[in-house]
């Protein structure tokens, strides 16, 4: 059996979390964002949603649980506070943003309760800030959210 095989790659690569551990992250991080929220800290809860997504589970639920609160963190910032947000973020949050972005925009497209609108503002704004290449790297590489 050789080293390189899949399976031992990715065991490297993932640091070894368990599922068990991306739920208890994730239950731990919406707790933090909904004090943020009931504080009118939206803004602040955007760095929290976007640190160690579960991009290496395999588990859909457990990637769906957590963008489900990254989406309600981005329906929560006013249009106006979506420039000051961006500036806080490093690169790798802004890769991240981008990849929720596009996530939200497809299920924009499949669904009806989903405001499309708030999706490409986000993404007009990531853009600018960002520049194409986090475009190119949110929907280049094979780590989803």
């Amino acid at each position: 059996m050789s080293n390189y095989e899949e399976e031992n790659i990715e065991e490297k690569t993932t640091g070894g979390k368990s599922d068990a551990e991306y739920k208890s992250d994730i239950a731990a991080r919406e707790r933090e964002v909904t004090k943020f929220l009931n504080q009118s800290k939206a803004v602040d809860a955007l760095p929290v949603v976007l640190a160690d997504p579960p991009i290496y589970t395999k588990s859909q639920a457990i990637k769906d649980q957590n963008a489900a609160i990254v989406i309600n963190v981005l329906s929560n910032i006013k249009e106006k506070e979506i420039d000051g947000c961006l500036e806080s973020l490093d690169a790798d949050q802004l890769d991240i943003l981008m990849k929720y972005i596009y996530r939200g925009l497809a299920a924009a497209a499949t669904s009806d309760n989903t405001n499309a609108a708030l999706f490409f503002k986000w993404y007009e704004a990531t853009l600018k800030k960002a520049g194409m290449g986090c475009v190119v790297r949110a929907i280049s590489e094979r780590k989803t959210v």
